[in-house]
């Protein structure tokens, strides 16, 4: 476990976030891998059908994501102020929401699968592919959140590299079963989709021993689901706050997919190709995200304020340094990338999809603002701005979809992410900087 409320702010959240970068990149492989075994094994038509289905995925897991780590924020904040059995209580509330809230999602999709393909204009030629996929990953999304919970509770407490160290042997496994399921028993999109849901049940199960053998401070008892209506509200309040933020940001991802999805496969396979490379590019950004919110809740549980100011500022010239490797590296190599997923995608695959990377890398600057200060209010327990945020790009989204793409085409969607980044970055960042100011400027404790 690590207390990031004592050390200096730079290399704590240094040591903090390689770790978590380094799970993302293996979180991130079942989805590569999965992509290139598809694109080498079965072609630009399951390509399509899984990338068709990616929006709504995408928000499924950003949901789970949201409530585990909005919920998160609490147990930090009370294990900064050194509570455990108010920490305790936290967790057994998050077990609890969390697994109610991700039961209806369950829920939904599964009994809504067709018509949600069909509300977002899935060609009728990869509709069969798209099914079974989003059918077998929303089945699982019960292991996905086990998981999630698991390693967001030990993060919250300091521990960001028994999640690494797990999902380092997951990762491993799941390309094994990639192609034995694809390449070996002929599954199709079925048999990736299996293979991943598989590789994080045995996350879970792994995680959950370790917990139970060298955590034991952590797990809950009976006792500790006896909470009061203000515990429960302001669980209540930090988790939905934050689903429903990753939540609204997907919902504009899904209405920009629909629009995506009426220009057929060549486009849809180009910007799923795009989308892949530029997930794994973004990891850095989501590995400091996720180091603020920790950061920022135990030192706000500690009361060190001027180390939440000195924080952030170390947080974004983190994010900064990515961004110009990001352009280099996009710029240098992006076709080899495009040519790794889809060697055979054709000349209009690999230009839309090399378009779309080279634009909009040259705007990570104001995402990085927009990712890292946002990530930073939720630690501080400020959930609104961010959802404005959200709600914002929601929007924009949706004009794009009216407005972008009818006049510009496929150009109107590589156009519509960097204006909306540079514009909510702009806002949060003023935002916060007034947020900043109003706290107290002495902190009752020195390092």
């Amino acid at each position: 476990m690590k207390d990031l409320t004592r050390g200096k702010p730079l290399k704590l959240i240094l040591l903090f976030a390689l770790p978590i970068l380094f799970g993302s990149i293996f979180q991130q492989a079942y989805s590569f891998t999965d992509t290139i075994i598809i694109g080498h094994q079965l072609g630009k038509s399951s390509i399509a059908a899984v990338g068709s289905t990616a929006s709504v995925v995408s928000l499924m897991f950003s949901t789970v994501n949201g409530l585990v780590t909005g919920f998160s924020v609490i147990v930090a904040k009370c294990f900064g102020a050194g509570d455990h059995n108010a920490m305790r209580r936290a967790i057994a509330r998050t077990i609890l929401f969390a697994g109610a809230i991700t039961s209806v999602i369950i829920i939904g999709i599964t009994c809504f699968i067709t018509p949600i393909l069909h509300a977002l204009d899935t060609p009728e030629s990869i509709l069969p592919e798209a099914r079974d996929y989003l059918m077998i990953v929303a089945l699982g999304l019960v292991v996905t959140l086990i998981y999630n919970l698991e390693s967001g509770i030990l993060r919250a407490v300091g521990d960001s590299v028994i999640p690494l160290i797990i999902l380092v042997i997951s990762a491993t496994l799941n390309i094994g079963l990639d192609l034995l399921f694809v390449a070996v028993f002929q599954w199709g999109v079925r048999g990736a989709a299996i293979a991943t849901v598989l590789a994080q049940a045995i996350s879970a199960v792994v995680c959950f021993i370790y917990l139970i053998k060298r955590r034991p401070f952590l797990i809950v008892k009976p006792s500790d689901f006896r909470f009061n209506g203000s515990e429960a509200a302001e669980m209540l309040s930090a988790g939905l706050g934050m689903a429903l933020m990753y939540s609204i940001v997907d919902l504009g991802s899904i209405v920009l997919q629909n629009g995506i999805n009426g220009m057929g496969e060549d486009i849809i396979a180009a910007h799923t190709t795009a989308r892949k490379i530029l997930g794994l590019i973004l990891m850095p950004f989501s590995a400091v995200g996720a180091t603020m919110v920790t950061f920022c809740s135990q030192n706000f549980g500690a009361a060190r304020y001027s180390r939440i100011r000195h924080g952030i500022r170390d947080g974004l010239l983190i994010s900064f340094g990515w961004s110009t490797l990001a352009v280099l590296l996009i710029y240098t190599a992006g076709g080899f990338l495009v040519h790794l997923i889809l060697p055979d995608g054709g000349e209009l695959v690999t230009s839309t999809a090399l378009q779309y990377l080279k634009f909009n890398v040259l705007f990570f600057y104001p995402l990085a603002v927009l990712l890292g200060v946002r990530s930073s209010l939720q630690g501080l327990g400020k959930s609104i701005v961010p959802i404005i945020a959200s709600i914002i790009e929601l929007l924009w989204k949706v004009c794009t979809v009216i407005i972008m793409i009818p006049k510009y085409d496929y150009f109107g969607v590589i156009l519509s992410e960097p204006i909306i980044w540079t514009v909510c970055g702009i806002m949060v960042g003023v935002i916060a900087i007034f947020t900043l100011r109003r706290m107290p400027k002495d902190d009752p404790v020195t390092d």
